[in-house]
């Protein structure tokens, strides 16, 4: 997992590999107040999608995890929190799709921490990694944000 602001990446980039710079520096480029819903540019490999979710409470949203994909939040507006987690045989799985979609989905997840995500703020969660997006402790708050996803095979 990585926790950054985007005016920074230059600085921390040897820390995140090559895929993920190249992703920043995509997104960097973007017009986004006219972007479609999702763009590919490096096909299927590597694509960002932007979505305007209404955040929700913790105990609300469920937690996910991935396997074949790297996800990378980039928050556009707003104020987003985030919880994260190890893996753990105690993390109760509700729906698993990782064949599927590449998705798991837990309602519970054990020692799970919070960080809180502003405009320019981004995370990086790897292929495993367990986390809670689009939350904020008061609810229902408007979002932007931009998620990138890297197949693995670029990682």
């Amino acid at each position: 997992m990585i926790i950054d602001t985007i005016r920074h990446r230059q600085d921390h980039q040897f820390q995140y590999g090559e895929a993920v710079c190249r992703a920043l520096e995509y997104v960097m480029k973007l017009n986004t107040a006219d972007m479609r819903s999702t763009v590919e540019f490096e096909g299927k490999n590597m694509y960002v999608m932007k979505q305007k979710p209404m955040t929700k409470l913790f105990e609300e949203q469920l937690a996910e995890a991935h396997a074949c994909y790297a996800d990378v939040h980039l928050v556009l507006e707003g104020e987003e929190w985030q919880g994260f987690a190890s893996t753990s045989d105690l993390n109760q799985a509700v729906e698993d799709k990782l064949e599927q979609s590449d998705y798991i989905l837990f309602e519970h997840v054990e020692n799970e921490g919070r960080i809180r995500l502003l405009p320019g703020d981004f995370t990086v969660y790897w292929p495993g990694e367990i986390h809670r997006p689009n939350c904020h402790p008061a609810g229902n708050v408007h979002l932007v944000k931009l998620v990138v996803k890297i197949h693995r095979d670029l990682l």
